[in-house]
């Protein structure tokens, strides 16, 4: 059995594969509580965390299996200097890619290696990644749809903070009108509907790609799509349990 780990910036992921098939999976708000709840004696365990070095959690993590990865930019350059095929998809990765970005967008390249893809990721920031036939090109990054919620209150002085997960429970964003008539529908037209009319853009430049979205909202987003789109929810995970696997 491996472990992955997907610390984020809003909270962490935990999961255990048999190989590459997902047994459990688990979510903690503080990664503190990874060093108590984590367990051991696994094969492997693969950390991805976007947040600062913790060599505590890295060390602790080692005693517990047999091979620890510290999955981050360090260790995918010289995995693509060694030549393992996977670690090639990344070959064009920027200096100081997130950990998450790079276990997308390998699982991505893994799932449809002839494709041409566009992954759009649903977390604290919202991300969008090129990939032309396994081989990454480039991407871009925006705000996120709690941290657009969040930026509007703070720096404002009268625009409360509100919850985008009220609107979104109602599982249809084409019932939102873009026309807002209050706060609540002018915020939710202009940030939910902002992010809808930001990946169709995405869409309409770039038809010929096969569009894959992951994240925490991707299924109330795919939904509300105009266009054929793939939700692969454990994504990340499943990139990480990949590199478990070399």
């Amino acid at each position: 059995m491996n472990l992955v780990i997907d610390i984020g910036n809003t909270s962490c992921k935990v999961a255990v594969y048999d190989g590459l098939r997902l047994v459990s999976l688990q979510r903690f708000e503080d990664p503190s509580d990874l060093q108590a709840k984590a367990g051991e004696g696994y094969d492997t365990i693969v950390l991805a965390s976007v947040r600062n070095d913790d060599p505590s959690l890295r060390a602790t993590l080692a005693h517990r299996c047999r091979r620890f990865i510290d999955f981050n930019v360090d260790f995918v350059r010289d995995m693509v200097e060694r030549g393992p095929e996977i670690y090639q998809y990344l070959r064009n990765m920027p200096d100081g890619m997130g950990a998450d970005r790079m276990a997308a967008i390998l699982q991505a390249a893994i799932l449809y290696p002839q494709e041409d893809l566009m992954v759009f990721d649903f977390g604290t920031a919202t991300t969008v990644e090129f990939i032309d036939k396994g081989y990454y090109i480039g991407g871009a990054i925006s705000l996120g749809l709690n941290m657009r919620y969040r930026a509007l209150s703070h720096f404002t002085g009268k625009i409360p903070l509100c919850e985008p997960q009220t609107v979104l429970a109602k599982g249809d964003i084409n019932t939102i009108s873009p026309v807002g008539y209050d706060l609540d529908t002018a915020l939710a037209s202009g940030n939910i509907l902002g992010i809808k009319f930001e990946i169709e853009g995405y869409m309409h430049a770039h038809p010929h790609r096969k569009v894959i979205l992951t994240g925490g909202d991707a299924k109330v987003f795919a939904a509300g799509l105009d266009g054929d789109v793939n939700v692969e929810e454990n994504l990340v995970l499943d990139g990480l349990a990949a590199v478990a696997m070399q």
